[in-house]
């Protein structure tokens, strides 16, 4: 089971606390996968096995519990980490979906160190879209990163049949070159191996091979034993690691060995040993302990005390010699323990086979416990050991799908998701509201609509709840369930189930009596509605109000939501800094807190790509641009929409022409008209009209004008009462190009000249920089050179406080030569020196600042971290990472810089305006 955090039971009703405290980072639980176990006691090396392993490029040990497979795989991963070679380890589990795997590989190989993007293409069949994404982008990492690495997997015999094992199955087809693979299973679970056997690319390790020889035995006993016991010893343990070491404990500090007795039976020689010897040799009250133990998954203290009253554990665990090497401490687990997997198995299911009821009994109070601390998944999981269904129930609907969401993130949330049988949705209506989440974060908009319907139908529009059940936290939980279906549809905002839902928010948010979680949502979608309406004061001011509802519930996902709701109202006014801040702590907590979340990465990154080509930073906004597929599948909001497609357009405009920019909006459009997105879908039609301009289409962008229905006056394109201001934007910077190319300079003038005006009241930033360059242009065309050069004279004041250079970079020739104009003309220092830059900037080509010699994105975030004086111990913790990949890091920002040291790095960074 998972340590609990202390009880924290909640004093309304003696509902279950199911939030971990803030205290509570999680840190190894989120790493306990991806990090190998420790070295257990008497360790023997067997160095000729590892040898023989390493020299593969695939390495397969198939064998049964107890033969240390996973510690000679670990201990491989130890000594090749030491090495420097960048090494991933990833113990697999039995509930893992596809996208869970995927996730979880991408992950392992970050904590190593591996700069990994989440953004190359895919098409692999027999995967879903995400899943292939990730393994193929997991693939091009590894290939960049050149030099030697490996990858180990263990437990793979929990892998389920079918899309989840074809994961694997895709990374070993397309392994790179420069990585090596080795696997642990007790059996093979499907892994197709047979070409890689035969080409000599994979070794295969039985347990016949992993038995101790007798001159091992020998030296693992490190005692001048007889020849006749050490081969009796031999003969009778079959040179069975685990055996061998339960003997060792059996027998500590005994000179004389005795009779060992066979280890084979009917049941097979784990049983057999385990139930003859060691099950044997303790107490009945030991035994009993040990069976009730193995039904704990991780063993702490605290929760092992509360469900079997066994104060002092530790001296417990002390006084059974018995379970020495058996009984592992969990690395980073802060006390908490592990039983061997053998003996874990054949207890529990020892215990089960004696006295069904306790067993069902305690799996039933490990469910309750672990609840209280803020386990939901965990919890569940036991009470379904026990058959509980009502359990079940119970514990999902006191978590509340919201609060699960915000606090778990949407893979636990999926994991959850399949426990919601017919059976307990039809009981519990707040379940179906959970369902509703997990439907919209896969893009199923439609299918979430349609239960949310179905809900309102059974629950006479969510006034009545079960028998027993809460209707105040039910409404609280739809408004919340149904705005982000509304969001993440892309509903109108003029619409009037926009217009209504907003105000049940703001009735949710305000309402002190509700969950903590489900009001900083609402919190944050007000904000959100504010933001799309250009009211970034209200906007902030809600997220900011989010964020303290999320602190009382440790609702660190929703906090990271938040920050990058933020960051978009603090882009649009025109704060790019403080904007990038936001995008970057929101992208940090999501990756520390929840690794393997592709989807709220990709918001993040999306979001900073969109700013960093705002910033005319080019290289940096196509580095960590998403593909437009990823964002397809995984569904997001009109802000990231717009972001993603909006720095697509332009740098398949850039570098493939406005033909295949058309054909990719074309693509964007037909999926907004199949999944239902309005919004989205006028805001491409409203990019669509600037590229046929563009090609000289004119009448054909004028015909997509009238079928999309757009308006055609100023105060109708500029009223923000039924659009977003992006749309708002889009629609009229379509129009201004659209009226130039026909030569109707005065209508282009007005509606450029209202367009600045309305950004001006508005307070929208962004889009002021784009209608000041567009009056330039109009100006420009109608030969009033003096009115151009004033329009770009304000673009030049403005651009140190906004920094967005790129609607000026959009149009170099004009932008040249006005520049020229002004400069030839100006006196003023600070206007001569920003002009001179920029003209560089637009004649040379001058290479960005902010991407440095090469930097990723992550050795940019352990640089700015460097630059605060962060220890290596602190940039892990800040980033996720484990001790090797931050060190391999700092490598390579080493060698991209010929820096000496920590200081040096920080010193050319800053010098080359990378860091602050």
């Amino acid at each position: 089971m998972l340590p609990g955090n202390g009880s924290d039971a909640a004093a309304n009703g003696g509902e279950f606390a199911l939030v971990p405290s803030a205290a509570d980072e999680r840190s190894w639980l989120l790493t306990g996968r991806v990090t190998p176990p420790v070295r257990p006691p008497h360790y023997f090396r067997r160095t000729e096995l590892i040898e023989s392993l390493q020299a593969k490029r695939i390495a397969v040990l198939t064998a049964p519990a107890g033969f240390g497979k996973t510690s000679l795989l670990a201990d491989i991963c130890r000594r090749e980490r030491g090495e420097g070679v960048l090494s991933a380890w990833l113990t697999l589990a039995d509930d893992d979906a596809p996208e869970i795997l995927a996730a979880y590989l991408l992950y392992a190989f970050e904590r190593a160190g591996l700069d990994v993007s989440t953004r190359a293409p895919s098409g692999e069949p027999g995967l879903s879209l995400s899943a292939a994404r990730a393994v193929t982008a997991l693939a091009r990492a590894i290939e960049w990163h050149a030099a030697p690495s490996l990858l180990i997997l263990d437990e793979a015999e929990r892998l389920p049949a079918g899309r989840t094992l074809e994961v694997i199955n895709t990374l070993l087809r397309h392994q790179p070159d420069n990585l090596r693979i080795a696997v642990a299973c007790r059996r093979n679970p499907g892994l197709d191996l047979e070409a890689a056997v035969l080409n000599g690319r994979a070794i295969r390790v039985a347990a016949e091979e992993l038995r101790f020889s007798t001159p091992e035995i020998a030296r693992f006993f490190s005692l001048d034993l007889p020849r006749a016991t050490l081969q009796r010893l031999a003969e009778r343990t079959q040179g069975w690691p685990v055996a061998l070491q339960l003997y060792r404990n059996l027998r500590a500090g005994a000179q004389r060995f005795g009779p060992v007795g066979d280890l084979r039976g009917d049941r097979g020689i784990a049983a057999n040993f385990l139930g003859a010897r060691l099950l044997r040799d303790l107490s009945r009250t030991d035994r009993e302990f040990v069976l009730d133990l193995a039904l704990f998954d991780w063993i702490d203290a605290a929760l092992v005390d509360e469900v079997l009253g066994a104060p002092d554990l530790r001296l417990r665990l002390d006084s059974l010699p018995e379970l020495n090497g058996l009984l592992v401490p969990v690395e980073g687990g802060s006390g908490v323990m592990r039983l061997h997997p053998l003996l874990k198995d054949f207890c529990a299911a020892r215990r089960f086979r004696e006295d069904p009821e306790r067993f069902r009994r305690l799996q039933g109070e490990i469910a309750r416990a672990l609840a209280q601390r803020g386990y939901p998944l965990e919890a569940v999981r036991h009470a379904r050991g026990a058959n509980d269904d009502r359990l079940v129930g119970e514990i999902l609907e006191r978590a509340g799908g919201v609060r699960l969401f915000l606090v778990e993130g949407i893979l636990r949330l999926r994991a959850i998701d399949h426990c919601l049988t017919p059976a307990l949705l039809a009981e519990h209506p707040r379940l179906g509201l959970l369902r509703c989440i997990t439907l919209v974060r896969q893009g199923r908009i439609a299918e979430a609509n349609a239960l949310l319907e179905e809900l309102r139908g059974r629950t006479r529009d969510f006034t009545r709840d079960r028998a027993g059940g809460d209707v105040r936290r039910l409404h609280a939980e739809r408004v919340a369930v149904e705005s982000l279906i509304a969001i993440f549809g892309c509903l109108p905002v003029g619409a009037p189930a926009s217009t209504r839902l907003t105000a049940d928010l703001a009735a949710v948010a305000d309402d002190e009596a509700n969950d903590p979680a489900v009001r900083g949502i609402s919190h944050v979608l007000v904000g959100a509605a504010n933001q799309q309406r250009a009211r970034f004061e209200a906007s902030r001011r809600h997220c900011r109000l989010a964020v303290e509802s999320y602190r009382r519930c440790d609702a660190v996902h929703g906090t990271a939501l938040a920050e990058l709701h933020t960051g978009i109202a603090l882009m649009a006014e025109g704060n790019a800094r403080d904007a990038a801040d936001c995008y970057a702590r929101g992208r940090r907590t999501l990756k520390r807190r929840f690794p393997g979340d592709v989807a709220g990465a990709l918001f993040a990154d999306a979001l900073a790509a969109e700013l960093s080509l705002e910033r005319n930073r080019v290289q940096s906004a196509y580095r960590l641009a998403p593909d437009p597929a990823a964002v397809r599948e995984t569904v997001a909001w009109l802000d990231v929409y717009a972001a993603v497609y909006g720095v697509a357009t332009e740098r398949t405009l850039a570098q493939q022409g406005a033909a295949d920019a058309l054909a990719l909006l074309d693509e964007a459009s037909l999926h907004a008209r199949q999944v239902g997105l309005p919004s989205l879908r006028r805001y491409l039609a409203a990019l669509r009209v600037p590229l046929l301009v563009a090609e000289g289409d004119i009448e054909r962008a004028e015909s997509e004008w009238r079928a999309e229905g757009f308006p055609e006056t100023a105060p109708e394109i500029l009223d923000l009462s039924g659009q977003t201001w992006r749309e708002m934007e889009a629609v009229a910077d379509a129009r201004i190009r659209w009226l130039t190319a026909r030569g109707a300079l005065d209508d282009a003038r007005s509606l450029a000249s209202a367009l600045g005006e309305a950004a001006a009241r508005h307070g929208l930033g962004r889009t002021l920089m784009r209608s000041l360059v567009a009056t330039m242009i109009v100006e420009q065309e109608a030969g009033n050179t003096g009115r151009a050069v004033a329009c770009l004279r304000e673009f030049l004041a403005r651009l140190p406080r906004t920094d967005y250079l790129r609607p000026l970079v959009r149009e170099p020739a004009a932008g040249a030569l006005l520049l020229r104009r002004l400069l030839a003309a100006e006196a003023a220092p600070e206007t001569r020196d920003t002009a001179e830059a920029v003209l560089a900037h637009l004649t040379t080509g001058k290479p960005e600042t902010s991407a440095g010699p090469g930097f990723t994105p992550r050795e940019l975030e352990v640089l700015q971290l460097l630059s605060r004086g962060a220890s290596d111990r602190e940039i892990a913790a800040e980033l996720g990472l484990g001790g090797d990949g931050v060190r391999y890091h700092l490598k390579n920002i080493y060698r991209k810089t010929r820096a000496k040291g920590r200081t040096d790095a920080v010193r050319l960074a800053r010098s080359l305006g990378v860091v602050s």
